[in-house]
């Protein structure tokens, strides 16, 4: 039997990505570019298995040791106009450059992004695993928003974001849509998702006529922004990270 077909052992993607290298989708791209080795050898099938402990893995010529027992995580309340990208090709500035000095040194990697004027909670950790279960949608990871819309949409308008809304082809809908409060410019409205489409809270109200003025993340899973504001960021407490991973489904330490 080859390596290849051999049932024992991990996926070469999945022990990347709980190495903290990149997440499971990212793992593929590596392995295609022909960036990691095992035993020596190139690699390209993502779906290769291996054994952490005896099988020597690379990345860029750098060994990949077996993830440690304990993630790490850190919340950041996101300001509008920083892209969420480790790096810009057009040099604009990205949510790594609001970490405070101390952090950046660290593996960090983001769990989902929020578009350039999206505010809120955005969540770091060094964990490919917890992003991979984080942002795939079969974890039903829910996410909480405030959104700023022009126009006071109806109760009907509401009630059809829950249902769900036909745009190209696909399904869009929400968890839950209430309204917060209103003003002579329109409405404050809070809603819960699970799913993760681009752009999907802009492209649904747009759909009912209500343009996004203003759109902040207050909650992921069981995190919460809390006392935090624009800019400034916090490491997980022992209990907020016991609740993350346990949300996803990921072992707690006794």
């Amino acid at each position: 039997m080859t390596r290849a077909q051999d049932t024992r052992g991990e996926k070469i993607q999945k022990v990347l990505a709980a190495a903290g290298i990149c997440s499971r989708r990212g793992a593929e791209e590596l392995i295609r570019s022909g960036l990691v080795k095992v035993n020596g050898e190139v690699i390209d099938n993502p779906a290769l298995r291996v054994d952490p402990e005896r099988d020597s893995i690379e990345y860029e010529g750098r060994p990949v040791r077996a993830a440690a027992s304990r993630a790490a995580g850190l919340i950041l309340y996101k300001q509008a106009g920083y892209i969420t990208s480790a790096a810009d090709p057009h040099n604009r500035e990205t949510v790594y450059h609001l970490l405070p000095e101390a952090e950046r040194a660290h593996k960090w990697l983001y769990a989902g992004r929020l578009d350039k004027d999206t505010e809120g909670l955005l969540l770091f950790t060094d964990s490919g695993e917890l992003v991979h279960r984080l942002t795939h949608p079969s974890y039903k990871v829910s996410k909480h928003y405030r959104v700023k819309v022009l126009g006071q949409p109806s109760v009907g308008e509401l009630k059809k974001l829950v249902r769900g809304i036909l745009v190209e082809g696909r399904r869009l809908r929400m968890d839950e849509a209430r309204i917060i409060r209103t003003d002579a410019e329109g409405a404050l409205v809070e809603v819960v998702l699970h799913q993760g489409e681009k752009r999907q809270i802009k492209v649904m109200f747009s759909e009912l006529g209500h343009k996004v003025i203003a759109l902040c993340r207050t909650r992921l899973g069981p995190l919460r922004l809390g006392g935090l504001r624009p800019g400034e960021s916090r490491r997980l407490t022992e209990r907020e990270l016991d609740s993350l991973l346990e949300a996803v489904g990921l072992a707690v330490r006794e």
